[in-house]
């Protein structure tokens, strides 16, 4: 990633598995970011001392599962700013990024750790620079909208996929078609579910 002059995140939100968790303080810490944290059953408090000053990081358990949300997060420590993007990609995290550069802003949207779309301004002109196409029914929708179980379901769903590629994976392994095919379809349900729980 490329940093400009002045990054900021907006509408943070990354699902850590306990795993994830300790590798992002880790990496912090290799990064020479000074880091401190507390631990309770309900929440994961992680304090990051940036060039910016001291960042407190709140993360609520749920189900196993800790969930970092921040709203506008000023960044020009680019240590920091690096792996809150690297981790926000591995988790599959969603965000909105905006980079300042010296004639103009971006404004990246992630979703699912992968970039949906990148807006350039320049002074009063806005350009879509790229759009990533979503293919979505209405019933899907309408099924999702009227589910009060997403916050428990995601969790599980992330279980779910990361067996389902471990199982492509085999297939791929053994060269089994037949597995394989089976497989990519099922990635794809639960991708369209995780895309409607999250959205």
């Amino acid at each position: 990633m490329s940093l400009g002059i002045e990054l900021e995140y907006y509408d943070l939100a990354v699902w850590f598995d306990r795993k994830t968790l300790h590798a992002l303080v880790q990496a912090l810490v290799e990064a020479g970011v000074s880091v401190t944290w507390k631990e309770s059953p309900e929440q994961f408090h992680l304090l990051v001392n940036t060039t910016d000053g001291k960042s407190n990081w709140k993360m609520q358990r749920i189900s196993g599962s800790y969930k970092l949300q921040l709203t506008g997060i000023p960044m020009s420590d680019s240590r920091v700013a690096k792996i809150l993007n690297h981790f926000v990609e591995k988790a599959k995290g969603h965000a909105i990024i905006r980079i300042r550069l010296e004639d103009r802003v971006l404004m990246k949207h992630i979703r699912y750790g992968e970039a949906v779309r990148i807006v350039e301004i320049k002074g009063a002109e806005k350009k879509v620079i790229f759009e990533k196409s979503c293919n979505v029914t209405m019933d899907q929708v309408i099924a999702a909208l009227k589910r009060r179980d997403s916050e428990e379901r995601i969790p599980v769903l992330r279980l779910e996929l990361d067996y389902e590629l471990a199982t492509l994976y085999d297939a791929l392994k053994a060269e089994d078609k037949g597995q394989v095919k089976q497989s990519k379809e099922r990635l794809k349900q639960l991708r369209r579910e995780m895309l409607l729980l999250e959205a």
